[in-house]
């Protein structure tokens, strides 16, 4: 490599990875979000039924045939409920470390974006003084070759 190559075009390859990275983390992270929200809707949708047909007890279930069939399918309702909240909890603690890892990758990111920015600014002041330098070297080369010898 160039010794002329600057920390920042050094360190680009790295940062690119790392944006990828992040991306990455971002799409699995917004992805599970998206899995607990559903999973979340469907609980409540589920536990709202339940509610609704748990609660109306008609005069038609007093055959003890019809009331059977009813309890055995709250049961079954029940028991979807807790598969449910199971995959809730599941979805959450997906998310929660889908979102570590976003914010971890992020952090890495903006790790390196900082490192870049001030290898830039470094070298900007770096060929700052080098023309200021040039110019000094300059202005008292002038200077002795315009006095008389």
């Amino acid at each position: 490599m160039n010794a002329k190559t600057s920390l920042s075009q050094r360190l680009d390859p790295v940062r690119r990875i790392a944006q990828d990275r992040e991306d990455e983390a971002a799409k699995r992270f917004a992805e599970s979000q998206r899995v607990l929200a559903q999973r979340e809707a469907q609980l409540r949708e589920m536990e709202r039924y339940l509610q609704e047909y748990g609660g109306s007890a008609s005069g038609a279930a007093a055959v003890p045939t019809l009331m059977s069939n009813r309890d055995a399918f709250l049961r079954q309702l029940a028991e979807a409920l807790r598969w449910q909240a199971g995959a809730v909890v599941e979805a959450r603690a997906r998310f929660e470390a889908a979102r570590d890892q976003w914010l971890r990758k992020r952090c890495d990111t903006n790790v390196l974006d900082r490192l870049i920015e001030r290898g830039e600014t470094a070298e900007q002041r770096s060929a700052e003084r080098k023309v200021q330098r040039e110019l000094d070297e300059f202005a008292l080369r002038q200077r002795f070759s315009s006095q008389p010898g």
